[in-house]
């Protein structure tokens, strides 16, 4: 008999789950960047920064901000 058919029939409910924070992986629970991924790919923010810098530049710019 397995696990979750004898606690249905005990009528017992299944375990809640818990999110601990500090053991967690995420820095945001509904974010899908996790801290491993941001210590294997170290740069992924200075990318992002650079990207958005060349959208910002190429959109207009200071030529928009008054």
């Amino acid at each position: 008999m397995g696990e979750a058919k004898r606690k249905k029939e005990l009528g017992i409910s299944s375990r809640e789950k818990v999110i601990d924070i500090k053991t967690s992986n995420r820095y945001v629970s509904w974010l899908p960047v996790n801290k491993t991924r941001i210590k294997k790919y170290p740069y992924m923010g200075v990318v992002t920064m650079a990207l958005g810098a060349i959208i910002f530049l190429v959109s207009g710019g200071f030529n928009t901000i008054n």
